[in-house]
């Protein structure tokens, strides 16, 4: 195989996982917290025919040749950049509102109950159970953690629940009626637990784990470096949001120009295996 021919071969498949990469976005417009990827590339090692050397006057040579070996995805990097929110009314639906903050302020801390396995997501979309345990809102029905462990909202046996609420520093409040003495009832409010966020020195480091979760390693690893603030609204973590869901940061514009890009790429690469098998072609009918 001559060198050209293998480079472009290491075009088209390179420039496929970059398709792959943006599909993949696009597919996730719509999805709670995702956050876009970014395949990088970089050059292949060359080969050196012949380098500089030092002639006996001192003067380098200048026949220096070296040949690419042709292009690679080195690596998948993520935008943690805030998405757009959308306010749905729901008491448990809950953004982080980091902005400019590192990261975008952080990341919701949610437990598998059967395998104890830790998670990290920005999809904030949360229902209570009838335990009053505060779980994701889908088929994992993974715990949201507080400050003291497993994120729960009880109820006193007088008590009649009439709304939730969640401050920006993550404190979580009930409104609640009890009976009084005198045989009617009175409002009262009274907190019931501190929400926690978690965030990462370096969150290129977590592993993605699918229906927007984030993994920070097995057992006793911290692959993304994670730090000891655990308050909302304080250091680099964001502020939480009430009755809100923040929403994919995947902009269109941006994937389909890539797309455009990655097509053209991708017919440049087509081209250079067409003509070296012209070439090649030609080789052997020269016999001929």
């Amino acid at each position: 195989m001559i060198p050209s021919l293998h480079n472009g071969v290491s075009a088209l498949k390179s420039l496929t996982e970059g398709l792959q990469i943006l599909g993949n976005n696009i597919a996730n417009v719509n999805s709670l917290g995702y956050k876009a990827a970014r395949a990088n590339y970089s050059d292949n090692f060359y080969m050196h025919l012949n380098d500089a050397e030092a002639g006996a006057d001192g003067d380098p040579s200048n026949n220096i040749q070296q040949h690419g070996t042709g292009v690679h995805v080195s690596s998948v990097s993520t935008d943690f950049n805030q998405g757009t929110h959308e306010t749905t009314g729901l008491d448990l639906d809950l953004a982080i509102q980091g902005e400019a903050l590192p990261n975008g302020g952080g990341f919701f801390e949610i437990v598998d109950p059967v395998s104890e396995e830790i998670f990290y997501t920005r999809a904030g979309a949360f229902e209570s159970t009838k335990e009053g345990l505060v779980v994701t809102r889908d088929q994992y029905r993974y715990q949201l953690q507080g400050i003291n462990g497993a994120m729960e909202i009880k109820l006193e046996n007088d008590e009649t629940l009439l709304a939730r609420r969640i401050e920006e520093d993550g404190k979580v409040n009930v409104v609640v009626s009890k009976d009084d003495i005198n045989g009617g009832s009175e409002d009262i409010i009274r907190n019931v637990g501190q929400l926690k966020l978690v965030n990462f020195q370096s969150p290129q480091y977590l592993r993605r784990a699918g229906n927007g979760f984030y993994s920070n390693g097995g057992p006793g690893q911290d692959l993304g470096g994670r730090l000891a603030n655990f308050i909302p609204a304080a250091g680099s973590n964001g502020k939480v949001k009430q009755y809100t869901l923040e929403l994919s940061n995947v902009d269109l514009t941006n994937q389909f120009a890539s797309m455009i890009s990655h097509q053209r790429s991708f017919q440049a690469g087509s081209r250079v295996i067409t003509t070296s098998d012209m070439i090649l072609s030609e080789a052997v009918n020269l016999k001929r």
